[in-house]
């Protein structure tokens, strides 16, 4: 089955690895967690569900009692971080498309940019 969380995971880790070298390892584990689910191979711990219980543990330590009890059940947490992968998305399109355009139509010498769609 294919998984969106794992597809999320991947993309939040690829911009943390960047900052951050010590979460490197979980980018690793997030690209084999997809490419199991992906070719419909047996996982026995999926990333997914160790970082689920890792962010749960994480909120609880927080004392943010009620975070983690929302964020217990499985479900909950797949469809945050999947909203949160989506909009990652988007969000890229959206520059990707500015950069695009800005390019081709770079600003005038005044210094004025105006977007015409």
């Amino acid at each position: 089955m294919f998984c969106l969380t794992c597809l999320a995971l991947i993309f939040y880790f690829a911009i943390l690895a960047l900052f951050l070298p010590n979460q490197r390892v979980f980018l690793l584990e997030a690209i084999k967690c997809f490419w199991k689910k992906l070719t419909l191979k047996h996982c026995t711990d999926a990333f997914d569900d160790i970082i689920h219980k890792r962010f749960t543990m994480w909120l609880s330590e927080k004392k943010l009692n009620r975070l983690a009890s929302f964020f217990a059940d499985k479900k909950h947490f797949d469809i945050v971080v999947s909203l949160f992968g989506l909009a990652f998305v988007l969000i890229n399109i959206l520059l990707f498309y500015l950069l695009v355009y800005y390019l081709k139509h770079p600003c005038n010498i005044e210094g004025r940019c105006i977007i015409r769609p």
